[in-house]
């Protein structure tokens, strides 16, 4: 078989690239080449007659990229695997005129049907279809939902986090957001439930690449290793069990995230968006607690910029975005009284505080100690220096005997985090195209404890503290169709 000598070339490339991949590779990751999508269907003639030997150009309405294929003796054709977009397809046959229709839109991962009823004449003469009209999913009976690029770029978000929509599909329950201590998912991103299976048991997809933490429990503060900003995600899709076996790994919902890529015209923006306490709320325990409401400074912006690099060939596509962010949080804990501190548990120190106090064992004698009273020499310095560093109580308990919260304070935390992804896309024949894909998304994050900044806050969970968590991750994708019943993905 007769080779483009640049493909044997990419060939070769590729082999050495594979096998260092396979070698470094860890055990339970996966590639799954499933950012694309497929189109086929049946071409026949006034009489319902199939048309064998048609042949069918798709050619992609931003980037130009053209792809080819012919029907077969039963008049079906296929393009087995297409990136996402815009199409138009015109169908040519002997004795039949030209069909070209337009504005046919295929999502992530979807296996389209379009069927074309050619007309009797010259192929010179030419029957121009447009249509805006949905592809309705026929060839699956897998239950998905895409949430196309004009939502996730419209809609508000209040941290501009492209996964807060994934609330918009039926069967799926997210963790409401939020720096708050008394959230199970604090600070966490991409925890959802999905038809009631644990957030753990998704699948995360980007670009078609594992984009798992394996995580378990989200100490990374998310469930997907890339979070690319809101601005870097042309589409995605959820797809609820039951799933082909292309998806795997788990028996909750499969994400797919496909990243923008650049078209034949130059396109960039940049944007900033500021958000501050003067338009929130105060929470109930600051209100309660008649304190300042907390403070908050949310600064995001970037930019991005792409284009072609060859026309109709080859694209880039560059994206940044910074987030910088300083927000007071409600920190409501109970400290011990002054004559705590001191031993002085007896029944006139807990009536003047409100307090009732079972009987202090001691534990030399087995009995109570004299007016529930600890001695002076009976308290360890070690425990005695601890105690020092413990604040005294600022505010006084709400009423009732088991409200104790005494002390209240808002420190701030502060998120301070850069986001860059670069991609690349290149068809170097009408069969072989390939993409690279990089990310690099350094954070550091300071979450307060209790007491602010203190040596005995400790962490109440993992999502609290001084966090670095820095993330990259890679893609390289390279597709050849063989033929219309054979490809290659890698």
């Amino acid at each position: 078989m007769r080779t483009d000598p640049i493909v044997g070339v990419f060939r070769v490339l590729f082999l050495f690239v594979l096998m260092a991949c396979l070698t470094l590779l860890p055990a339970g990751l996966g590639w799954s080449q499933v950012q694309n999508a497929s189109v086929g269907g049946r071409i026949t003639d006034p009489s319902g007659s199939v048309v064998p030997d048609a042949h069918l150009t798709a050619q992609n309405q931003a980037t130009g990229m053209k792809y080819s294929t012919t029907s077969n003796s039963s008049g079906y054709y296929t393009f087995p695997t297409i990136p996402i977009g815009t199409y138009t397809v015109t169908v040519n046959a002997n004795g039949f005129k030209k069909i070209v229709r337009s504005n046919i839109t295929l999502e992530v991962s979807q296996s389209a049907r379009v069927d074309f009823k050619l007309q009797l004449g010259s192929p010179v003469q030419t029957v121009q279809v447009t249509s805006s009209t949905p592809i309705l999913q026929t060839q699956s009976a897998m239950p998905q939902t895409t949430i196309r690029n004009r939502l996730v770029t419209d809609l508000p978000l209040s941290t501009r986090n492209w996964d807060d929509l994934m609330g918009l599909v039926a069967g799926v329950q997210g963790y409401r957001y939020t720096n708050q201590s008394g959230s199970t998912a604090s600070g966490r991103f991409g925890g959802i439930n999905v038809n009631g299976v644990r957030s753990l048991q998704n699948n995360f997809i980007l670009d078609g690449v594992d984009n798992n933490t394996i995580s378990e429990n989200v100490q990374e503060l998310s469930t997907e290793v890339i979070r690319p900003s809101v601005d870097a995600v042309r589409e995605f899709k959820i797809i609820t069990d039951p799933y082909s076996a292309e998806y795997g790994r788990s028996p909750g919902a499969a994400i797919i995230v496909t990243t923008k890529s650049g078209t034949n015209k130059f396109h960039g923006e940049a944007w900033e968006f500021n958000r501050t306490s003067a338009t929130d709320a105060t929470d109930f325990f600051t209100n309660r607690a008649d304190a300042k409401k907390p403070g908050l400074t949310q600064n995001q912006f970037g930019g991005n910029f792409g284009g072609p690099i060859i026309k109709n060939h080859a694209f880039f596509f560059f994206n940044y975005e910074g987030t910088r962010i300083s927000q007071g949080v409600t920190r409501l804990s109970n400290v011990p009284l002054a004559n705590e501190r001191a031993g002085n548990f007896s029944p006139a120190a807990g009536a003047a505080n409100g307090v009732i106090y079972t009987p202090i064992i001691d534990p030399t004698t087995g009995q109570p100690f004299p007016n529930n009273m600890i001695p002076s020499d009976r308290i360890s310095p070690v425990a005695a220096k601890i105690m020092g560093m413990i604040p005294l109580p600022n505010v006084a308990p709400p009423p009732g005997p088991l409200n104790r919260e005494n002390y209240l304070i808002n420190p701030k935390l502060t998120s301070n985090a850069n986001n860059y992804i670069a991609r690349v896309d290149w068809q170097i024949t009408p069969r072989n195209s390939v993409f690279v894909r990089y990310s690099d998304i350094p954070w550091m994050r300071f979450v307060p404890g209790p007491f602010g900044n203190s040596i005995i806050d400790g962490t109440g969970t993992s999502a609290w503290g001084r966090l670095a968590m820095n993330s990259q991750a890679a893609a390289v994708g390279w597709t050849e169709i063989i033929s219309p019943a054979l490809v290659n993905s890698f």
